[in-house]
């Protein structure tokens, strides 16, 4: 062998040696090839199961109807018969003013309108005997139409005079005492009814697949602990696009002592998985 070749053969052994020989340079791309194959495969995710059987939101009791009674006229307050918290039924006396005023012109009014009935009554008699012109007649009878009215719109008056329950329910808040002068328009009771209470729920806009008016659902109430039955009666006209959410409201039956407004609880709905 020359002198060249074997500086050759000497180069090539010690590369070999420096770079760990053919077989171990193999092993990192086997490694790599390996790791790619990994990564490349696909992943398997499980498909999400269907929703349980119940379903639970929250939802707060409200009473359907609430109003604030205000004064329609100026008067003296007499007789508030129902404080905070007292139960009324439909047609009670809530609010009684002191009328003795209007009653007064109401009794002047309906005494005008008789006298001017009998003058009409009357002249109408002497006009059918030519007795009297018909221009006085007619002035007669306008004047006996003017009474009438007044004694109509007194009439109105004095209905005002008392303030009677729209419908059974609780004094929530006086906001008047008797022997206080109301002034028109001046607040005097907030009241709600106990006998047509509802819930409100916030739930998933989702849900509107499967909810519908007539739905039933068990509600627990927090304060109480006592389980009612309840469905829906009204979806709400418009879905939240910040939170996807939509309102409902369900009707609770009524005559429950227990169950007030403001009162929150758990609302569960069942329904199948299919």
């Amino acid at each position: 062998m020359s002198a060249t070749s074997r500086f050759r053969h000497g180069v090539w052994t010690l590369a070999s040696l420096l770079l760990g020989g053919p077989a171990v340079a193999a092993a990192p791309v086997a490694s790599t090839v390996a790791a790619v194959s990994a990564v490349a495969a696909p992943v398997v995710v499980a498909a999400p199961t269907p929703a349980a059987a119940g379903d639970a939101v929250r939802g707060v009791v409200r009473a359907r109807h609430v109003a604030v009674l205000s004064s329609r006229l100026s008067a003296l307050i007499t007789r508030l018969p129902f404080q905070e918290g007292q139960a009324f039924r439909k047609g009670d006396l809530l609010v009684a003013f002191d009328c003795e005023r209007q009653q007064a012109e109401s009794r002047a009014a309906a005494a005008a309108h008789r006298a001017h009935q009998k003058t009409f009554e009357v002249q109408s008699e002497l006009l059918s005997h030519q007795a009297i012109g018909r221009m006085e007649v007619e002035v007669t009878q306008s004047q006996m139409d003017k009474a009438a009215a007044d004694v109509a719109a007194l009439a109105a008056v004095l209905r005002e005079c008392q303030v009677h329950a729209p419908y059974a329910g609780r004094v929530v808040e006086a906001l008047a005492q008797a022997h206080e002068v109301a002034g028109q328009g001046q607040p005097l009771l907030r009241i709600q009814g106990l006998d047509d209470l509802e819930v409100q729920l916030i739930v998933p806009s989702l849900w509107m697949s499967w909810l519908r008016p007539g739905t039933g659902f068990s509600f627990r109430i927090d304060e109480t602990g006592e389980s009612v039955s309840a469905a829906v009666t009204r979806v709400g006209a418009a879905v939240d696009p910040v939170s996807q959410t939509v309102k409902l409201m369900a009707r609770l039956p009524g005559g429950r002592v227990q169950v007030l407004p403001g009162m929150s609880g758990t609302a569960e709905f069942k329904r199948s998985t299919r």
